[in-house]
């Protein structure tokens, strides 16, 4: 497969398709497959819509999840409410998170973390606490070395996070530990990039406890 430095230099479809093709007959058919499979939408938030409490100029709006889980969860949102929590995550698992959404890896191969507080998806109502999970630190080096053996994986100068939408019913709060048993109760709404360091501002937000942050977020939520 060519690296992503050609893909991005062909100019159309067309020479694309014969830069793969001189590559291997099957890199098209491959990234035609990718490109088609992926349900996910994610784009850029304008500048003016960014959500200024997450010091970051990267910011997106991040649709994971299938358009039948997003009208199941309109429903359950009417029925029982819903809240924001944070999500994190190391870098190399957001491709798999961006494909196919969260899902309750608990007590499977792709389980990356233990599960303390039981099966389901883990989240938090605080930044510090999910940036943790990302390895990530106020400060200069914030992200530890993954066990991926792909170089871009292994940059140890930036980080993600995502904020979700959670329906309230059912979950399980510990803390700042939260676990939503059911998958089809979280969905993804948004996600940050951190280059080079962490601002304490960032780390401090919560959902819970901060009143303002999370009326910024249902405003944000309200522009798409």
């Amino acid at each position: 497969m060519p690296s992503i430095e050609q893909i991005s230099r062909a100019p159309d479809f067309v020479s694309l398709k014969d830069t793969m093709d001189k590559a291997h007959r099957y890199c098209w058919p491959l990234f035609q497959w990718i490109i088609s499979s992926n349900r996910c939408h994610i784009v850029q938030i304008p500048v003016h819509k960014q959500i200024k409490s997450m010091c970051t100029p990267h910011q997106y709006l991040l649709l994971s999840d299938a358009p039948e889980k997003e009208e199941n969860f309109k429903k359950l949102k009417e029925e029982h409410g819903s809240t924001f929590a944070f999500h994190g995550s190391p870098t190399e698992n957001w491709h798999a998170i961006m494909r196919k959404g969260l899902i309750c890896a608990s007590g499977t191969k792709l389980q990356v973390n233990g599960a303390a507080y039981g099966k389901g998806i883990y989240l938090s109502p605080s930044a510090s606490t999910s940036f943790g999970y990302c390895s990530m630190t106020v400060g200069g080096s914030f992200m530890k070395p993954t066990r991926s053996n792909n170089r871009f994986l292994n940059q140890s100068n930036f980080g993600c996070i995502a904020i979700c939408e959670v329906i309230t019913k059912d979950i399980q709060k510990n803390g700042d530990i939260w676990v939503q048993p059911h998958e089809e109760y979280v969905c993804t709404r948004f996600f940050f990039v951190y280059q080079h360091s962490l601002s304490s501002d960032a780390s401090q937000n919560h959902t819970e406890k901060q009143a303002h942050f999370l009326e910024e977020l249902r405003k944000a939520a309200s522009y798409f």
